[in-house]
């Protein structure tokens, strides 16, 4: 069936439940969703394609915050900031927009009003605008669709994904957003980590699995998961998730209503019961069942997987 429920519990009894979709890399196309931010790490590959990072003199903390949904950070706004400057450009130049900054630990001690630099996708845009000038394409309109950055990261997401033309959209930050199969998603993750995208793709993992930290933050879904497992995993708005192994083999999910809150108990579910993967430690443990609190910081009820086939 590969689908699934998660419910909220309040007081021993089911408040409400989210359904979820699931697809391993051998699935069928029947289910598909936007891929959000879960296509980062694919949009990626043009840039080390084009020899960015050695061109410009970074690394692959640089690239890690390129896949990245990042949670506005000191550490984060520096690696950004780093590119930028690599590429001799400015936090001007970034067009995802301003927003706060999601790690909750970096949103408390940000004393100023959020800037684009905190936005999560700040680091995707900084690396595609360093495409850009080292391939010669012009830095204004680079949101645009038909602009060689959007191009050429389109490119590059239907070649991971096995499909000849994904729908598109406009994501939360202005760049293209995908529409594909969640199968073909959990495939593309599978090649990612498995090294089957060629040398790009296998450095693409490799900073990510070095440095989990850069592509979120802790507590969340994909750096906790990539902290604890040798796989890969990329979150995206909107419920989802794709997680790769070195084995090759990939899943991905997409939580029906799209709420986030139940994408962590649906992600590890699927990460230990579908691929095996070590998901036992106490941070996943505790994703795996997120406590609801209420208001004066008292735990009145859990959320977890009910049933999934």
């Amino acid at each position: 069936m590969s689908r699934g429920r998660i419910v909220v519990e309040r007081g021993g009894r089911v408040e409400s439940e989210h359904r979820f979709a699931w697809r391993l890399a051998d699935g069928d196309h029947d289910e598909q969703a936007f891929l959000r931010s879960a296509a980062k790490p694919l949009q990626a590959l043009p840039a080390v394609r084009a020899g960015v990072l050695e061109r410009l003199g970074l690394d692959d903390r640089h690239l890690a915050i390129g896949c990245a949904s990042h949670g506005g950070s000191p550490e984060h706004v520096a690696r950004v900031s780093e590119i930028l400057a690599a590429c001799g450009l400015g936090v001007g130049h970034l067009s995802c927009g301003a927003v706060a900054p999601r790690d909750p630990v970096a949103a408390a001690a940000l004393s100023a009003p959020p800037r684009p630099i905190h936005h999560n996708c700040s680091g995707k845009h900084a690396l595609g605008l360093a495409l850009c000038v080292v391939e010669g394409w012009p830095v204004e309109g680079y949101l645009e669709a038909e602009h060689p950055l959007q191009r050429a990261m389109a490119d590059a997401v239907a070649g991971a994904l096995g499909v000849e033309a994904p729908g598109h959209a406009v994501d939360g930050c202005g760049m293209l957003t995908f529409r594909a199969p969640l199968s073909a998603l959990a495939r593309a993750f599978g090649r990612l980590a498995g090294g089957d995208l060629g040398a790009p793709g296998t450095r693409v993992a490799a900073a990510m699995r070095a440095h989990p930290r850069l592509v979120a933050y802790a507590g969340a879904i994909d750096t906790e998961l990539m902290a604890a497992t040798p796989a890969i995993a990329k979150i995206g708005a909107e419920g989802v998730i794709a997680i790769g192994c070195e084995d090759g083999r990939g899943v991905a999910v997409k939580v029906a209503d799209g709420a986030m809150r139940a994408l962590d108990p649906a992600a590890v579910w699927a990460a230990g019961e579908l691929l095996g993967l070590p998901v036992d430690g106490a941070r996943l443990a505790a994703l795996a069942a997120p406590e609801v609190r209420n208001s004066r910081d008292e735990v009145v009820g859990r959320l977890s997987v009910a049933a999934a086939s």
